[in-house]
């Protein structure tokens, strides 16, 4: 009894992709987090799911990127949802190419550029919708319910987020240049659908505001606003408003103390126009 105790502690400690018994190769790993990894495997790329997964969110997942799919927009397809050992995964396909960040960072000069194409993906996104997805709305709902900001606050914010648009437009849900891959022939590809739902794009526009802020590229962010304004031709304020609401959303994730300020100062500002 004590063995097998010792076994499972130590089991528990193990990296998820050792656990499935994936490649322990450096580079075959794509991207590492506490209870999820993202591993290349072949011609297919791996995403390893920890034990902190439901089920149901996974096929969930698995679900709304094969809808986003079906809209016709280039992204990664799902070839199949698997088990190894105990390790429930999604199995999709590998596209070759540097991501959009990696791109912007190699030539800097370019940045107005490299945003306006970046803007230019985004309003494609907009222009899909699907009856078979959740809405933005609802999402946002439940996250500023699960958020750190005071009661009073996420009141205030609940009822904010009722008196806006719910709107039926595809909002990815996590629009930023590391999810955004240039091909080797310059056609790009848009990955990571895991929270894609449907909602007014001037709400997905402030996410991907402050995600800008958040990783530090704060002079990005403001021409992304400014660029994305002009693209779905309606004024700052229009975004903006959204701007509590997502930084509350954002702050029930897992955060850096620095991020988990700045976003608690954003949802605070309830009144913002």
């Amino acid at each position: 009894m004590k063995k097998a105790a010792e076994k499972k502690a130590v089991a528990a400690k193990m990296p998820v992709a050792k656990k499935a018994g994936r490649p322990a190769k450096k580079d075959a790993v794509l991207q590492e987090r506490t209870d999820k990894v993202i591993c290349r495997d072949k011609d297919t790329v791996l995403k390893i799911f920890g034990p902190s997964y439901k089920v149901s969110l996974i096929l969930n997942e698995a679900m709304n990127e094969a809808r986003a799919a079906e809209t016709g927009l280039p992204v990664a397809k799902v070839i199949e949802v698997l088990k190894l050992r105990d390790h429930w995964c999604i199995r999709r396909e590998y596209i070759e190419g540097e991501t959009l960040a990696d791109v912007m960072a190699k030539d800097k000069r370019n940045l107005a550029k490299y945003l306006k194409e970046f803007v230019a993906i985004q309003c494609q996104i907009f222009s899909k919708t699907s009856d078979r997805m959740g809405n933005l709305a609802d999402k946002l709902d439940k996250q500023i319910s699960a958020s750190p900001v005071e009661k009073v606050t996420r009141y205030d914010l609940h009822m904010k987020l009722q008196s806006f648009p719910r709107g039926t437009a595809l909002c990815h849900g996590d629009f930023n240049p590391t999810n955004v891959i240039i091909t080797p022939k310059g056609d790009w590809r848009v990955i990571d659908w895991s929270h894609v739902r449907l909602g007014d794009p001037c709400a997905d526009v402030a996410r991907t505001y402050l995600l800008f802020w958040l990783s530090g590229h704060v002079a990005a962010a403001e021409k992304y606003m400014d660029l994305a304004c002009e693209a779905l031709k309606v004024p700052l304020h229009e975004v903006q408003k959204w701007l509590p609401i997502v930084a509350a959303a954002e702050a029930s994730r897992e955060q850096t103390p620095k991020n988990r300020e700045l976003l608690l100062h954003w949802a605070s500002v309830v009144d913002i126009e």
